[in-house]
């Protein structure tokens, strides 16, 4: 079992090949500042408010997992940072130390400041580079939501 915010017990599954619970999945997840929900059938949507603590992080880092857990497979990642604060850099270290693959097959960055896109572009790089076999995701960094959402929306990059 696991726990987000200290106070929300999750359960893994055995096995991916699991039915995807479905109460899981149709829940909105608050951790710290930021808001998170599943929008069937495949992409997590995260609206990233203020700043980004290593305790966020971490949560995020985990509910990533969770949910590919759930799902069974990569799915994509929406991520709506226009309102985004600082990114802590121990946050940053949480996100490029990786111990298994990001369930993701892509990932839009939506209304980053130059300051955030070179924030995220930098941990990116970084985790890439110290462990490319778990960062086999896409990712497009793009002006706003509707702009990335539109990109989800093509079919995805053959493997």
């Amino acid at each position: 079992m696991g726990v987000i915010r200290g106070k929300l017990p999750v359960r893994f599954p055995s096995s991916p090949m699991q039915t995807p619970d479905v109460s899981f999945l149709s829940r909105t997840w608050q951790i710290g500042p930021h808001r998170a929900k599943f929008e069937p059938p495949a992409l997590l949507v995260i609206d990233v408010s203020g700043p980004v603590s290593k305790t966020d992080a971490a949560a995020i880092k985990d509910l990533l997992h969770q949910v590919g857990d759930q799902i069974g497979s990569p799915y994509d990642l929406l991520a709506e940072v226009s309102r985004m604060g600082s990114f802590d850099p121990h946050a940053r270290a949480v996100f490029r130390q990786v111990e298994r693959e990001y369930p993701l097959r892509r990932v839009a960055i939506a209304g980053p400041s130059f300051t955030t896109r070179a924030l995220l572009e930098m941990v990116e790089r970084a985790g890439r580079a110290l462990f490319s076999h778990y960062f086999t995701y896409t990712v497009g960094f793009f002006a706003n939501e509707k702009e990335a959402r539109r990109w989800l929306a093509e079919p995805p990059p053959r493997a």
